[in-house]
């Protein structure tokens, strides 16, 4: 089923031609490097459409020289998949047959296991194969790991793309240690906080996020002024105001409780419901002295030291 890795995984190779050429030279085609390639529609259903039929990536690559154009087909697997044993020789037919160009399919795994699976060639017919598909393969069998921050400095994107590789690694966290100190070095901090929030988004295990949001907030602050940088910086606010506020609703419920006032759950509700701070600090003031619970929760006067309410705050009409 895809997800937020699996399509990173397979639509990052397209964005990032200096990776995606690296990535052609581990298969062995003899493709020269400085290849330019056009984003082509993923839609395989063909028509009519009786039911869905989709691709990951797929691309037109143009070869240096202009010569000899082919369509390459990214498909990311992170686990073994009888479906696509048949659906990947329709996929290669269907571009086959629609662009008039050589097809190269390339599956991008996670695993030894699912790399070794999705490598065998796929046959079909009786005694000679009628139609036979051989996939080419990279997973963490063939793919380099970059274990050195001047390597993964030296190219950021392939290191971010062999990093989501070999995130099933035992050592992840050193992987992950390497790939942040070096985007910690690099200068230009806009395309740092999204390549950042990209390797996040590609990493498929929960472990190995938090492994990655904790060294992101140990070696450096998302820059604001960015898409990336200020979505983190106001979630990581957004975070700590919103443990103040269920702090502060957790104190003024066992106040409430210690001085014997009845705790309903309409009681209860009203505040640990209510994401106002300075309402809440009101209410906590009161209820160190007040002898009802009308006294705590009736309207803020022109005295007391809490701001007027906006529409979207915590209605406190008794």
């Amino acid at each position: 089923m895809p997800n937020v890795s699996h399509d990173t995984l397979h639509g990052f190779l397209p964005g990032r031609p200096k990776a995606l050429n690296r990535a052609l030279d581990l298969l062995d085609l003899g493709i020269p490097p400085g290849v330019t390639t056009e984003t082509l529609p993923t839609d395989a259903s063909g028509a009519p459409k009786m039911f869905t039929r989709s691709m990951d990536s797929v691309l037109r690559v143009v070869r240096p020289d202009g010569h000899d154009p082919f369509i390459l087909l990214v498909e990311a697997q992170t686990r073994i998949e009888a479906k696509k044993e048949t659906s990947w020789p329709y996929y290669v037919a269907y571009l086959r047959d629609r662009y008039k160009l050589e097809v190269v399919l390339l599956v991008l795994c996670v695993d030894t296991a699912t790399a070794a699976w999705a490598a065998r060639p796929l046959r079909t017919g009786l005694g000679r194969p009628t139609q036979m598909t051989v996939p080419h393969v990279l997973g963490p069998a063939n793919v380099p790991r970059v274990s050195r921050v001047q390597d993964a400095s030296a190219d950021l994107d392939f290191a971010a793309f062999s990093l989501w590789i070999h995130s099933n690694d035992p050592d992840i966290e050193g992987i992950l240690t390497v790939m942040g100190e070096a985007l910690a070095q690099d200068a230009d901090r806009e395309a740092r906080d999204d390549l950042a929030g990209l390797i996040e988004d590609g990493l498929g295990s929960e472990h190995a996020r938090k492994i990655w949001r904790n060294l992101m907030e140990t070696l450096f602050t998302p820059r604001r002024g960015t898409i990336v940088g200020d979505a983190r910086l106001a979630g990581q606010e957004e975070g700590r105001e919103e443990g103040r506020v269920a702090g502060k609703a957790e104190q003024l419920l066992r106040l409430m409780e210690r001085r014997g006032f009845p705790m309903t759950e309409e009681t209860r509700q009203r505040v640990i419901t209510c994401t106002d701070m300075p309402l809440l600090d009101l209410w906590f003031d009161r209820a160190i002295d007040a002898t009802t619970l009308d006294e705590i929760f009736a309207r803020p006067s022109a005295t007391d030291r809490v701001p007027a309410q906006s529409p979207k705050s915590e209605a406190t009409a008794p």
